[in-house]
């Protein structure tokens, strides 16, 4: 299929004749001067919304007009539009082609890049986020920068749309505003030949009902604002997930006394509350730690350790306690390695690798891979220190 230079006529007015069936050879042809539809002209915002159109075609490979569908211009490059439909695992693809011309084209390309050189941009703000807030504010709640982080990456969006902004419409590129494709496909029903095509440049789709004798209807504004106005906020809570995760450990405190304990960690940033033979826990900054285990409003113990990103870790005053890690399988999983084996005595810090249960007991029932019909779970728990009987 070709595609020919439209050398007569107003560039934006009027509509060329349909072609004869089967000979979309991209011939000149003059565009009449007095047609009834014209293509707004004139320089708008480039954000400004724009009316869609929807038009039907026999089949995807139909004709379609011969001009550029986003300014009326001349037929200059060939530009393809796709649509998929899933049914189970079967998926169906229709494509067909429309004419651009070549400032209309690179219009395209170029506003394409813009958007992704500032969704980049935007997302890289995003990702340093969490760690700069960690700085200025070491204790933030998880949820602080959850809900925080897409924020920063929307406002970075923003900011950088005002600080380099979209050139507006041209006034040669007609409705539409260049920086993305006039026309694309909407999803079909498969099984059925007619395809819907949907448009910004009013003259153009008219064109191709009338080339159809199909039915044009406007659907409505087609919203200024990209995509990456809401990708780039949900990848950025996406990115915050595991970033904060990394820049912190699990640290759990085990209080075998008889008594109600008060962990105080790094002078008073955080503190925890642990009642007589209980247990807690929570999520610390990664980096060297020093907690004063506090009774009767004394520090009774002073605990050091360094607390890995990703990590858990297990903080138990006075080091009388015996630990443990007890080994466990499900399914047909096959034991490797003993069942219990002792962890060092008279430690106040234990950091815990491959361990998925820390302090509590193991689970009914686990998940098992894909392929897999057993599992392998391992627990780190305070036992006694001559029997090795768990005692949590």
């Amino acid at each position: 299929m070709s595609f020919g230079s439209n050398q007569g006529g107003n560039n934006y007015g009027g509509f060329l004749p349909p072609p004869p069936p089967g000979s979309w050879t991209g011939a000149t042809q003059p565009i009449p001067s007095g047609g009834a539809y014209r293509t707004p002209a004139g320089p708008s915002s480039a954000q400004a919304d724009e009316t869609w159109f929807e038009a039907e075609i026999p089949f995807a490979g139909a004709a379609v007009p011969v001009r550029c569908a986003c300014c009326c211009g001349p037929a200059e490059i060939p530009r393809a539009i796709t649509a998929t439909v899933t049914l189970g695992r079967t998926h169906h693809t229709r494509r067909a082609e429309v004419a651009y011309c070549r400032a209309c084209v690179a219009a395209v390309k170029g506003g394409t890049r813009w958007g992704w050189i500032h969704g980049a941009l935007a997302l890289g703000v995003a990702a340093v986020f969490p760690v700069l807030l960690s700085l200025a504010w070491l204790y933030a709640p998880a949820a602080v920068t959850f809900a925080t982080t897409p924020v920063v990456a929307l406002g970075a969006l923003f900011l950088l749309a005002k600080l380099w902004p979209e050139a507006p419409i041209a006034r040669h590129r007609g409705a539409t505003s260049g920086s993305r494709d006039a026309v694309w496909m909407l999803p079909f029903i498969t099984g059925q030949n007619p395809t819907r095509l949907a448009g910004t440049n009013e003259s153009w789709m008219r064109e191709l009902g009338e080339m159809h004798r199909t039915a044009v209807t406007p659907r409505g504004k087609r919203p200024g604002k990209a995509v990456r106005f809401w990708v780039v906020p949900i990848l950025a809570t996406l990115l915050v997930i595991p970033t904060w995760f990394g820049l912190h450990g699990r640290v759990y405190f085990d209080n075998p006394t008889t008594a109600s304990l008060t962990f105080n960690i790094n002078d008073g940033l955080a503190e925890v509350t642990v009642a007589p033979n209980g247990h807690a826990d929570v999520y610390l900054p990664s980096g060297h730690t020093v907690i004063e285990v506090m009774f009767n409003g004394r520090a009774s113990e002073r605990i050091a350790g360094d607390i890995d990103g990703f990590g858990k870790h297990l903080a138990t005053p006075f080091g009388q306690a015996c630990y443990a890690t007890l080994s466990t399988v499900y399914g047909s999983a096959v034991m490797v390695g003993p069942r219990e084996q002792m962890a060092a005595p008279g430690l106040r810090w234990y950091t815990l690798v491959g361990v998925q249960e820390v302090l509590e007991p193991f689970p009914r029932s686990v998940s098992a891979g894909r392929g897999q019909t057993g599992a392998t779970r391992k627990r780190f728990t305070r036992v006694h220190c001559v029997t090795g009987a768990p005692q949590i």
